[in-house]
């Protein structure tokens, strides 16, 4: 009866972790030193590509992170741009420097901003895709703008001044991630 009521407890216990929200991956940087908070996985958007493949598909990571420099938060999301099949759906396909997230009934617009990656506080990549070149695109937000997306019902992105003018639609949700770093952050 003892071992009976022991395992029983070990379940429970393994259950509530495994039920537990994931937290954000957070680190310190050691060439920028700025406190560095990532999701633990991205929002991954897809679009088509039936001209080119049957299942060619355009693909845009979009990660969630915060840089934290003495107090000072600045809130940002990096966005990877990459196909599979066709290297002219890669990130140098596409000149326009808007990013544009439609949650819900909103039309979010994010300019890109000009600085690299270091400049921001992050020396290297986060969760970039296998299949990415180059370093991604770094659009400025805020922590309203982050809970806000996490918690829309309906998401799609698309890029202005994009030749394809079909929006991505979410391919892999990581919105509850995006909500976990901007509780922690």
């Amino acid at each position: 009866m003892r071992n009976l009521v022991l395992i029983i407890v070990i379940l429970c216990l393994l259950s509530c972790k495994a039920a537990a929200p994931p937290h954000p991956n957070e680190y310190l940087d050691s060439v920028t030193a700025a406190m560095v908070s990532s999701v633990t996985a991205p929002i991954i958007f897809a679009r088509a590509h039936p001209d080119v493949a049957a299942n060619a598909r355009q693909y845009a990571n979009i990660v969630g992170a915060s840089v934290n420099r003495s107090g000072h938060y600045e809130y940002v999301l990096l966005v990877y741009i990459w196909s599979t099949v066709d290297a002219r759906l890669g990130a140098g396909a596409h000149p326009g420097e808007t990013l544009i997230l439609l949650a819900d009934d909103r039309g979010i617009r994010l300019q890109r901003d000009g600085r690299s990656l270091q400049e921001v506080g992050i020396a290297t990549p986060l969760l970039a895709p296998l299949h990415a070149r180059g370093s991604p695109r770094i659009y400025r937000t805020d922590r309203a703008t982050l809970q806000f997306i996490s918690t829309a019902r309906h998401l799609r992105m698309q890029l202005e001044g994009d030749q394809d003018t079909r929006p991505f639609d979410v391919w892999k949700d990581g919105r509850r991630e995006l909500g976990q770093l901007v509780a922690t952050n």
